[in-house]
């Protein structure tokens, strides 16, 4: 299992490599707020990733190695489309990109991609739901599909949304073993969406 996770690592070390070069690229073809949010995100990933902690506890299912690395690139699956409502779009991915980099500034070195406890975490916008990561990167796909309405991308959208609740749920479920994170979820209720999930 071990090899296997070692693969897995270098493989989101590869796909994190690729989004910070498709980023800068896009950065450089627009030089816009939007371009150098994305820039800024998956370099922060990237960093974060390279220098995490190591974990107490890690999952060594494949399955959620897998989810893992699939809905850390499905974003690379949208596409453009004929322009739905751009300036909406755009201001809704800005926020979301703004969001994202705040939660990972919350994360910190406790930033993992599969479940796995590096720490808990309730500082920052964990202070408001408990996976705020995953929040921002579902507001900026929503952005993604706003200003690019199309079928593939609303579908994408539709995808990353139970993958990321998956995701969630999958690491809840881990890190409850660890009392402090019970704790945690006492005084930190909602999930994704604060009042209602």
């Amino acid at each position: 299992m071990q090899l296997a996770q070692a693969t897995m690592n270098l493989a989101i070390i590869g796909l994190f490599v690729l989004l910070v070069f498709a980023s800068f690229h896009g950065y450089a073809r627009e030089g816009s707020v939007r371009t150098l949010g994305v820039l800024a995100a998956n370099t922060l990933f990237l960093v974060l990733f390279l220098a995490r902690r190591p974990a107490k506890v890690e999952t060594d299912s494949l399955p959620l190695w897998l989810l893992a690395f699939v809905a850390s690139a499905a974003p690379l699956l949208m596409r453009a489309a004929p322009r739905g409502a751009f300036l909406p779009g755009t201001v809704v991915q800005v926020a979301g990109l703004a969001l994202l980099i705040v939660a990972l500034l919350s994360l910190r070195r406790s930033f993992a991609v599969v479940p796995a406890n590096r720490g808990i975490r309730d500082g920052g916008l964990y202070r408001v739901v408990r996976h705020p990561v995953y929040l921002a990167e579902l507001t900026i796909m929503l952005g993604v599909v706003l200003a690019n309405p199309s079928p593939r991308n609303e579908i994408i959208w539709g995808c990353e949304c139970l993958m990321q609740l998956a995701r969630a749920r999958a690491e809840e479920r881990l890190l409850s073993t660890d009392p402090r994170y019970v704790t945690y979820c006492k005084q930190v209720r909602y999930r994704l969406i604060p009042g209602i999930l």
